[in-house]
């Protein structure tokens, strides 16, 4: 039997609030409330529903359980156990003031006002590699194995969708389905076709590449590849502003410095081909004959730079990704060291057919 919502709303506290939702926190509750009126695509609260009805049943410990849901007042509201903090709290958490810091006086606040601001670079990621990368990663793997075997594409992993469970041994747990697709849902697939899905997904930093370049009949790698960049926040060294912007392998420009930062997928794209190179069109199959080749040629060319990562010899790809993620060289299991290396390789091909699925994370992580 579900369990019931609390009785009084006035102990509910409000936690954010968004265009589509708000939510709320109560004792050892959080309530997700949404208006039923108002839907834009690919925000879904009908397939929302369904999909943690179908996940809740079968209760996965690294998928966040719906306790209970009900229709109240014109709004959906949804009951799920509260954690502490998501992953996006507790890296930031993890970068510290350096010592060496020299405090600088900003001189827009005012004339006279004397206040300190770090210097850019200053704060660094003592994120403990050691201690939860390998079991972090093998934890989401496990949870999006669980996912694309019940035919879910999540289509927003990010550090802010994924809940921490201090009491349970730091366990990972994936919530918020808002704009999650289910192949096994006739009526989203009416809605919204297999070969035709919304490229509007993802947020920001975490999009992968075929979402850039317009391919609709994308599928589980996308989740797959937001994972690495997941991993790839773990191991920098430094950042600028963290409460602001948690650094990753890619950037597309947002919340670097200040609220004035804004991103724009023209800037990932164009970080992801200076970290990663361009790939010969012929290279990208599914650019090639199902996204916007011709705006990729028209920009890139055809020819690829020859610098694609996918390109390299195993060796140079080993020492292309140690300049990557610098902190790699930090772990000392080096079995452990040798799974991730492999894992991130793995995640890193543009052409999502080649792109590791989580089974195979699953496989290769298992030690």
């Amino acid at each position: 039997m579900s369990e019931p919502f609390p009785q009084n709303p006035e102990n509910r506290q409000l936690l954010q609030a968004t265009r589509f939702a708000r939510i709320y926190k109560d004792g050892c509750y959080v309530i997700k409330t949404i208006t039923l009126d108002f839907t834009v695509p690919p925000h879904n609260h009908r397939a929302e529903l369904s999909i943690l009805s179908k996940l809740s049943k079968l209760n996965n410990p690294f998928i966040i359980k719906l306790i209970n849901s009900r229709s109240l007042d014109g709004d959906l509201e949804l009951l799920f156990p509260r954690y502490r903090n998501d992953l996006h709290e507790f890296m930031r958490k993890c970068y510290k003031l350096s010592t060496k810091a020299v405090m600088k006086i900003n001189p827009y606040y005012t004339l006279s006002a004397k206040v300190p601001i770090p210097p850019q670079g200053s704060f660094q990621n003592t994120f403990d590699v050691n201690k939860y990368a390998y079991g972090f990663t093998l934890q989401l793997a496990r949870g999006l194995q669980f996912l694309h075997q019940n035919g879910i594409i999540h289509r927003d992993i990010k550090p802010q969708n994924i809940l921490v469970n201090h009491a349970d041994e730091m366990k990972l747990v994936i919530t918020d389905f808002g704009i999650s697709y289910d192949y096994s849902d006739t009526v989203q697939s009416r809605e919204e076709p297999p070969t035709e899905k919304i490229t509007d997904v993802s947020t920001s930093i975490y999009k992968a590449p075929e979402l850039l370049f317009g391919v609709k009949n994308y599928s589980f790698a996308v989740d797959i590849w937001a994972l690495m960049v997941i991993v790839s926040q773990w191991f920098q060294e430094s950042a600028h502003n963290p409460s602001r912007h948690i650094p990753a392998t890619f950037d597309d420009g947002s919340g670097r410095f200040d609220d004035n930062d804004t991103g724009s997928d023209i800037k990932l794209i164009l970080s992801i081909f200076s970290q990663l190179g361009i790939p010969a069109i012929k290279d990208w199959p599914e650019v090639a004959h199902f996204g916007t080749s011709d705006a990729f040629s028209g920009m890139f060319g055809s020819e690829g730079d020859g610098n694609y990562f996918g390109d390299d010899e195993p060796e140079s790809r080993s020492k292309r990704l140690d300049t990557l993620l610098p902190r790699l060289r930090e772990i000392q299991n080096n079995d452990q060291k040798a799974a991730l290396k492999d894992c991130i390789v793995g995640m890193l091909p543009f052409e999502s057919s080649v792109r590791w699925t989580s089974g195979h994370l699953v496989q290769r992580l298992t030690l």
